[in-house]
């Protein structure tokens, strides 16, 4: 019999920082959020065992992976006109880049939102929102130009509106050993996004990489985490 993972027994509700009117106002970077937006990635932790007697928190998360845990950063930021998030990877051997007969082990950002947060539905509604972000299109000269692409949640019980990522704003910069980028999603592009509504946002995200397989959130395979927003870590929209 398979174990259960120990992170499908919690879940994890993360606190989100309101962007800065400066973020807001000026042309998309490649690095447009600073370290204090970063969110952990519990996939790679093992959780502690039993709990401080003093406190009653939960003790030391313990790194499954040493050797990459400071390897990989990802970072989300929240405005009342959409959202914002930055990728960082770094001790890369190779940089990465994306083309048409290499898709399926391209370098990917899976980022999913669910705009009401919904914990008791294990299906998608019209809601709940999958993209993809791939940092580097192309060879050569063309190999610094990131895009992005909507993906249907499988399974879903109904489809948001229609999304034309054109709208999106994406940067990407390679440096040596890695690389970072961001993107900024309109609210518009998120059906039911509403901040002045709902504070609360339901969101998972899977990073694929081409050296080290992927950082997730909380659940990796086989967990069908994906396709499922019942699943999916809860973040907190704070000013």
């Amino acid at each position: 019999m398979t174990a259960i993972p120990q992170n499908f027994l919690f879940r994890l509700r993360f606190p989100v920082k309101r962007v800065s009117q400066d973020v807001l106002d000026a042309p998309i970077a490649p690095e447009a959020l600073d370290s204090s937006y970063s969110v952990p990635f519990w996939s790679l932790y093992d959780l502690p065992d039993g709990f401080d007697k003093r406190s009653g928190e939960p003790g030391l998360l313990r790194a499954k992976n040493p050797k990459i845990e400071n390897l990989f950063d990802f970072r989300l930021g929240w405005a009342k006109e959409g959202l914002f998030f930055t990728v960082a990877v770094d001790g890369k051997k190779t940089q990465p880049f994306w083309t048409h007969s290499e898709l399926s082990s391209a370098d990917c950002a899976r980022l999913c939102i669910d705009a009401r947060d919904v914990k008791d539905l294990r299906r998608g509604t019209k809601y709940c929102h999958k993209f993809l972000f791939y940092p580097f299109v192309g060879e050569s000269a063309n190999a610094a130009a990131p895009m992005a692409q909507w993906a249907p949640v499988n399974r879903a019980k109904a489809s948001p509106r229609a999304v034309d990522v054109a709208d999106f704003k994406i940067a990407a910069r390679a440096r040596k050993g890695g690389y970072v980028f961001s993107a900024f999603i309109p609210g518009s592009s998120i059906t039911g996004y509403d901040v002045d509504e709902f504070n609360r946002l339901g969101l998972h995200y899977v990073v694929r990489d081409s050296q080290y397989g992927a950082f997730v959130l909380q659940h990796a395979d086989p967990v069908p985490c994906e396709d499922d927003p019942s699943l999916w870590a809860s973040f907190v929209l704070e000013e």
